[in-house]
């Protein structure tokens, strides 16, 4: 009996023996499992969260020179790398199905390549189909506005400087409001848009406040028709210092218009600029015939541009007008011709040259211009030829 006794012990621990070593082999197979699907899940969790990203960008770069100094473009006589080159990176975020994120990155070889964010903004749509959007936009009062510098988009080297520059802001902080209306086969796009922006250069600083519009974009793929007013408050100096800017208005007007079969293509653009006080109120337009040949789109464009108000500036007393005329006085027509080759997929080469003239009285508004000779009393030159070959490539 006592035997017994003593060996239960020992007979109970070599029992448990195998149990032990099993339970053991269990638990790292349950763990081993859980392993798996812990893995599995950030797996799953790391494809989900890269499917809500989107990521894209575009690049150009481009050669500029012109026959003078005159400044066209910010062309000069000497080879230029820098000014119509760029590169930008956009980044999307699905928060959802009916809400993003968007972060679009700028480089241009003019702004010596310095990082700025062009767009910044969280955008949603409802259910009934207005859509809104907040943080740093586009402002919208141009035809090419929101791909303004992507140049694959545009079948010219550059959007026509008549029209473009005389808004000399691109971005605004604010907020705007969109619906669209589906007809049969057409849709009709009507946008409400309003914030603020500022101004900055060697003689201009601006702060743009209370900007407030709309515009209206019908397109049945074919045609598309457009028409935007806007407006804004200014505060901040111009001409060097020697105008003061006092809580003056400025308001925009735009129609534009598009026809494009898949062969033939014509584009045109009309704006005009109006101003309270002395800075100048501004007209302006383009018209851009073009003709797809294959891999080839030659084109043409006539732009002109011109103030409007010169007599408000001569009224002044000489010691002001001659300033300020000389300043802010403008008149131009210019004449491009060029080509358009998509050489491969996602990349455009493109050849233009555009001779500038009929500066009237004025600089033509050109930078390299604004010098009187003092012996002929005429500004140094009278046009301009600018030659320019570029590629344009989005990824």
């Amino acid at each position: 009996m006592k035997f017994y006794l003593k060996a239960l012990p020992l007979a109970i621990s070599v029992a448990l023996v195998p149990a032990a070593a099993f339970a053991d082999e269990a638990t790292d197979a349950k763990v081993a499992q859980l392993e798996q699907q812990v893995q599995a899940l950030q797996a799953q969790q790391t494809k989900n969260l890269t499917d809500k990203f989107n990521f894209n960008g575009f690049i150009s770069g481009a050669y500029i020179s012109s026959d003078n100094d005159a400044g066209y473009n910010n062309a000069t006589s000497s080879a230029d790398f820098t000014q119509d080159s760029k590169m930008g990176l956009q980044a999307t975020f699905n928060i959802s199905n009916q809400t993003q994120a968007v972060l679009q990155l700028m480089m241009k070889g003019e702004n010596d390549w310095d990082v700025e964010a062009e767009w910044a903004y969280l955008s949603h749509r409802f259910d009934n189909g207005v859509k809104v959007r907040g943080g740093k936009l586009r402002v919208p009062l141009f035809m090419y506005s929101d791909y303004l510098d992507v140049g694959y988009a545009q079948p010219f080297a550059r959007p026509p400087g008549e029209v473009y520059d005389q808004v000399p802001f691109s971005s605004y902080t604010g907020g705007d409001i969109a619906y669209d209306f589906e007809f049969e086969d057409s849709t009709l796009t009507l946008q409400g848009f309003g914030g603020e922006s500022d101004v900055s250069g060697e003689a201009t600083s601006l702060d743009l406040s209370n900007i407030m519009g709309v515009n209206a974009s019908w397109t049945d793929l074919t045609w598309t028709l457009r028409a935007v007013y806007g407006q804004t408050d200014l505060d901040g100096s111009a001409s060097g210092g020697a105008l003061v800017i006092d809580g003056e208005q400025a308001q925009f007007t735009g129609l534009g218009g598009s026809y494009d079969n898949g062969s033939f293509i014509a584009i045109t653009e009309w704006t005009t600029v109006e101003i309270e006080g002395l800075l100048a109120d501004h007209e302006s337009a383009y018209v851009t015939l073009g003709y797809r040949i294959k891999a080839f789109t030659p084109y043409v464009t006539v732009a002109y541009a011109k103030t409007t108000d010169d007599d408000v500036r001569s009224a002044l007393p000489p010691q002001l007008a001659i300033p300020l005329g000389l300043g802010l006085n403008e008149e131009r027509t210019a004449y491009s011709a060029g080509v358009r080759w998509d050489a491969i997929d996602n990349v455009a080469i493109k050849f233009d040259l555009t001779y500038a003239t009929d500066f009237g009285d004025t600089s033509g508004g050109l930078g390299g211009n604004a010098v009187v000779n003092p012996l002929t009393k005429q500004f140094l030159f009278d046009d301009t030829l600018v030659y320019t070959v570029k590629f344009d490539a989005v990824f």
